[in-house]
């Protein structure tokens, strides 16, 4: 009997887990629309430092309320995270496309002294709009991160349209970008 009340706890706690894991195998994908305090409102300000190859063009450093006037995507991202080496193909892509149009901002973020990485990141990918570096985070708590990568659509009077979390697809780019040029 002393048995059975030893092993009633661990068959338990096996039960309750297996339980938890077919509930997050059955529930899908992740919720990647998590609300932002600032749709609908003015997206915060900053002020950072470029990467110098974007120099010539913006000057040593990007102010958001300088820039506004047109659409804007602006991407927060990490050289430490994985999903973000998986988008930022996709962000060229649409940089590419609609360039012209939009105004793509990226952020280094929660990568304290990691400009070399941030660098060879920007090289790897031949990012070619803008890349700010955020060394003390304070611009991605501002902007209410979760964490890297997230995506803002912003309207070109600085309000924002839709936030989304994770690594952007040319699907979900093309579909917002559309959302904002109308």
């Amino acid at each position: 009997m002393s048995r059975v009340r030893r092993l009633l706890p661990v068959v338990a706690t096996v039960a309750a887990l297996s339980a938890l894991f077919l509930f997050g195998l059955l529930r899908g994908s992740p919720d990647r629309d998590i609300p932002s305090n600032f749709l609908g409102r003015e997206v915060p300000n900053f002020d950072l430092p470029l990467y110098e190859r974007y120099m010539s063009e913006f000057g040593p450093r990007l102010t958001l309320d300088e820039v506004l006037g047109r659409p804007m995507v602006i991407n927060f991202w990490a050289s430490w995270c994985g999903p973000c080496y998986e988008e930022a193909p996709h962000l060229q892509r649409a940089h590419e496309r609609y360039g012209d149009e939009v105004l793509f901002i990226g952020i280094q973020t929660q990568d304290r002294d990691a400009r070399a990485a941030g660098r060879a990141f920007i090289n790897q990918f031949g990012l070619s709009f803008p890349n700010v570096f955020d060394g003390d985070s304070r611009t991605s708590i501002a902007y209410g991160l979760f964490g890297v990568p997230e995506t803002f659509f912003v309207h070109a009077d600085g309000t924002l349209h839709h936030k989304y979390a994770g690594p952007v697809t040319e699907t979900i780019l093309s579909e917002q970008i559309g959302a904002l040029r109308r």
